[in-house]
């Protein structure tokens, strides 16, 4: 198959930019399609650099994009966005201020500018630097700052996606399963969940937890919003619809949650958020700066959904609607059906009495019984031919840290089947995410 000319793919480039940014107007994802044209234009601008670069520069440019992430990593975990602040400053001053190596910071500076972050004041070299919108993004109190998800990304998954060559090749691959990368470059066994939940490693459990939360509002953000135009698309998923309480497994600081309760406050839907005990101890200092309405319809429960009993997982039983969201790639395959085959379990156990104790830790408690069948959403990023660059370098990252991987629909709606479950609907969303609906098979 001949090579197809840069020349092409620029013409389609220029068609579809035009078509995002009509009479040069901000982009945004209205509908399906243009979130489709958003990727379309990435892959397109990938192209044309690996075309007119060849194999040889290319390549080389790939395998040195660890070096652009570790400057990332370095401007960031110094707070050098935050040291500039609203006005420009030179790097001597920046560098006094954060304790930096000039050297150090300058390098990492060029690298970083050169990829559109900051703005050099005076042209090439003379290293006074002021904000601007790439760098914003940095600064811990940007409403939409990445600080956390970069910090996560480029040193634990950085590090642990260094081992992925170790991983790979571990003697007991095929008996007993490899050690994720992860523990191969931190050096500990078991659960990194577990592990990050350990008081010495506690705040990397925590920087993982607002890093989600950062990632999610990136690269989610259609899959809760509402958003409104002149061709009155509405949010991608019924989210005020479903049958209360909600029961989020694995839930994490419910990020979900607070991102619903603000989305639609006036809603009746409650939820229960199950999760490790030290991450609801992280959950419950987030929610505490909440509004009283919204820390009502929000309780948790400390549980395990991989426990080898019912029992042990502590999920609240016989509810009307279940939710995994972001959970599942993080597993092998076998972990994912037993996680799927103990939510089914409670999904099918009878609800606790009326007036019985509550399954909740704290807040509300769910409701006695369930009025139809029960529902679970299965809520994640899963791979297509379409997908985007940041499906596919995730999916790296998931199997770097855990042994997970991301998963095509396929692949997904063949575990829920072995797990049990019959798939009702998938939903498509501009978003990376997509839902899937599912019933207790019969």
């Amino acid at each position: 198959m001949s090579e197809v000319s840069p020349i092409v793919y620029a013409e389609e480039l220029l068609q579809l930019v035009k078509a995002l940014h009509p009479e040069g107007q901000p982009a945004g994802v209205r509908d399906a399609q243009a979130y489709e044209t958003r990727k379309r234009v990435q892959r397109l601008c990938n192209d044309i650099t690996r075309s007119v670069c060849g194999p040889l520069e290319y390549t080389v440019l790939l395998a040195e994009s660890c070096h652009e992430s570790a400057a990332l990593r370095l401007v960031t975990e110094y707070g050098v966005a935050d040291a500039i602040g609203n006005y420009s400053k030179s790097l001597a001053d920046i560098c006094e201020e954060v304790k930096v190596n000039f050297r150090y910071l300058d390098v990492a500076m060029k690298c970083l500018v050169s990829h559109g972050y900051f703005e050099e004041i005076g042209g090439f070299n003379s290293r006074v630097f002021k904000n601007n919108a790439m760098s914003d993004v940095l600064r811990k109190d940007h409403p939409q700052t990445l600080k956390d998800a970069v910090g996560f990304i480029c040193d634990d998954g950085g590090k642990a996606a260094s081992y992925l060559s170790e991983a790979a090749r571990a003697p007991d691959n095929e008996s007993k399963g490899s050690a994720p990368a992860l523990n191969l470059a931190f050096g500990f066994e078991g659960p990194v969940f577990q592990h990050w939940a350990d008081g010495a490693h506690a705040w990397r459990g925590k920087r993982l937890g607002q890093a989600m939360k950062q990632l999610h509002q990136m690269a989610n953000g259609n899959v809760v919003v509402e958003i409104y135009h002149p061709l009155d698309i509405g949010p991608d998923f019924d989210w005020a619809g479903l049958q209360s309480p909600v029961v989020d497994v694995g839930g994490g600081i419910g990020a979900l949650e607070l991102a619903l309760v603000r989305a639609y406050p006036d809603s009746t839907v409650n939820f229960v958020v199950v999760d490790l005990a030290e991450t609801l101890k992280n959950a419950r200092t987030v929610w505490e700066t909440q509004s009283e309405d919204a820390r009502r319809r929000v309780s948790f429960v400390a549980g395990d959904f991989l426990a080898p009993t019912l029992e042990g997982t502590r999920l609240p039983c016989g509810q009307p609607t279940y939710l995994i969201r972001h959970v599942l790639h993080d597993w092998t395959d076998e972990q994912v059906i037993a996680i799927l085959r103990n939510v089914r379990a409670a999904m099918l156990a009878p609800p606790p009495p009326p007036t019985g104790h509550p399954a909740s830790d704290s807040g509300v408690a769910p409701v006695g019984s369930a009025r139809r069948a029960p529902k679970l959403l299965v809520c994640e990023m899963l791979l297509q031919e379409r997908s985007g660059r940041f499906a596919y370098t995730t999916s790296l990252q998931v199997l770097a840290l855990n042994n997970g991987i991301i998963r095509t629909e396929a692949e997904m709606v063949a575990l829920l089947e072995k797990a049990g479950f019959t798939v009702a609907v998938v939903h498509a969303m501009r978003a990376v995410d997509t839902i899937i609906e599912a019933t207790p098979a019969e």
